[in-house]
């Protein structure tokens, strides 16, 4: 048991640090970073207030753009290294491959926690700092809650990306697969939404925020994607790009709406916590059993 733990340390230790290392990743961040910083250094110095405007404009930047993070995190994570045959190599040892899996999952885990602090946490800073905004306990409860709502939207993607890393040939197939899933489900999913009401309704697109059936069939079709679960929670509307901004309907316009307490908000979004947990953890699950059974020494570059 103590050398299970020891070899799931050590492999996360080295995850950690390669994703980190990794010139891609560090690019990512940093464009991502300097976008947040930009946009909270605006808000800042015209004393926009998130705890009574909302935090919708960043929010939909983190929404749209920031799962690309959690996409490099893993793309490559275990193809890489089982076409180098690295992998063969690590299994002569006494390390197991639950041992091997946990350890990228850990280790890739502590590198979304360091992303959200990075591009996150920093932005919000600033933007306090700039506005000296008075910041009390309730307050950062809420910028925690925010935190973790963003490592979790974040976990569903690099969750995705570590099972085709498993499952694909090539670094380039496995990160074209990732692509592929968040242009569809995030990126573009509005449009897609907008034109599936449409065509099911009948209604012309432009006159589509008029016809109840249409708002409320998109509605519907947006909580298929990820991105509307996180939005909501944050901001209390359902962000898709090229789609309504549908709002919740609930009392709290988002976890920054300082009008309600933070039970208030729990009690009308914890349907959203619960879904963004179990997206990353089904998902990992599924990994695991994908990885267990998979014929590594078998499969060619």
């Amino acid at each position: 048991m103590k050398a299970d733990v020891k070899n799931i340390e050590v492999i996360a230790q080295k995850e950690f640090a390669d994703r980190l290392y990794s010139p891609s990743f560090k690019m990512l961040l940093g464009i991502f970073t300097l976008i947040l910083l930009s946009m909270s250094i605006e808000y800042g110095i015209n004393g926009y207030n998130i705890f009574e405007f909302g935090f919708l404009d960043i929010a939909q930047v983190i929404t749209l753009f920031i799962p690309i993070l959690g996409l490099a995190l893993g793309f490559d994570s275990v193809v890489r290294e089982k076409n180098s045959k690295s992998l063969n190599t690590l299994l002569t040892h006494p390390v197991f491959r639950d041992n091997i899996i946990s350890g990228k999952i850990i280790g890739g885990l502590g590198a979304l926690i360091f992303v959200v602090f990075i591009s996150v946490i920093a932005s919000i800073g600033i933007l306090l700092i700039l506005t000296g905004i008075d910041v009390g306990f309730s307050e950062l409860n809420r910028i925690l809650i925010f935190s973790l709502l963003t490592f979790l939207y974040l976990s569903g993607f690099f969750a995705f990306s570590l099972l085709m890393s498993i499952i694909s040939k090539s670094s380039e197939s496995s990160f074209i697969s990732g692509l592929i899933v968040w242009i569809n489900l995030v990126l573009i999913f509005g449009a897609i939404v907008t034109a599936a009401s449409s065509i099911i309704t009948g209604e012309l697109i432009v006159d589509l925020g008029h016809n109840e059936e249409a708002m409320s069939m998109s509605e519907d079709l947006q909580k298929l994607s990820p991105a509307s679960y996180y939005a909501e929670a944050v901001t209390g509307v359902r962000v898709s790009y090229g789609s309504f901004g549908i709002s919740s309907g609930k009392d709290t316009n988002g976890i920054f709406d300082t009008r309600f307490g933070i039970g208030t908000w729990l009690a009308d979004y914890w349907t959203n916590l619960v879904v963004l947990t179990a997206i990353p953890v089904l998902i990992f699950i599924l990994s695991y059993m994908v990885f267990l059974r998979r014929d590594i020494g078998g499969e060619k570059g």
